[in-house]
């Protein structure tokens, strides 16, 4: 999940600091090798050393609420401007489900980094759930949702969307695998450096109409499944 906004660095004294991340008010279960882990996994799949940023845990679940203001629903959130990024970790963040939402959340903090912006919003939630190893789509369940006909249209999940947020999710991360079966996903994302993922999906990927390809896509998924 990302959120726009400008929050002030601070000094803490209860903190993990690694090369490349300061970890504010860690919970007990969490170690430094543990950090870095997740971050090196990350940082070799999309091939960026991160800059340093702040990480911080909320035990409390009204202050974490407070540094987002998008109500009890998100896990996590990650802060970002042009020049800083941020991840907020809230209590319901455990030692079970660490690995997959700061790996997700990791994603968006190197798309904002290395990609600036050429990765389009319809597409970012999904490349992290799947870079961060989220469980596979159920495409039984998706076949059976109202898709919106443009599936470019889809913004933030969590603001002025068209679908629900679990809806909206699921969408982006199909529309990764589908990138993934059709062509090499690790070069695209590497193309997509230099211009907008867009083009290379028409241009590398031989998909000039997303919207039709997606729900053939999702058709021939639900009838395996």
């Amino acid at each position: 999940l990302i959120l726009t906004i400008l929050i002030p660095l601070k000094s803490f004294s209860n903190e993990i600091r690694t090369n490349s991340i300061t970890f504010i008010n860690p919970p007990s279960w969490l170690k430094r090798v543990h950090i870095d882990k997740v971050r090196d996994r990350i940082q070799s799949k999309l091939e960026w050393t991160i800059r340093r940023i702040e990480v911080e845990y909320h035990s409390n679940q009204n202050q974490f609420e407070k540094v987002h203001s998008l109500g009890k629903t998100p896990s996590a959130v990650t802060v970002k401007t042009s020049k800083i990024q941020k991840i907020h970790l809230g209590p319901q963040v455990t030692f079970k489900n660490f690995d997959q939402i700061f790996a997700h959340e990791l994603v968006h903090v190197i798309f904002a980094q290395k990609y600036q912006g050429s990765i389009p919003r319809w597409l970012e939630e999904g490349f992290a759930n799947h870079l961060s190893q989220k469980k596979a789509v159920n495409y039984l369940w998706l076949s059976k949702q109202n898709i919106p006909k443009d599936v470019t249209t889809l913004e933030h999940p969590f603001k002025n969307s068209s679908v629900g947020i679990h809806l909206h999710y699921t969408i982006s991360q199909a529309l990764v695998e589908m990138l993934k079966k059709k062509c090499d996903l690790e070069n695209l994302i590497r193309l997509s450096v230099e211009r907008k993922i867009e083009d290379y999906i028409k241009s590398y990927c031989n998909i000039t109409d997303i919207n039709k390809e997606f729900k053939k896509w999702i058709k021939d998924k639900a009838t395996k499944n």
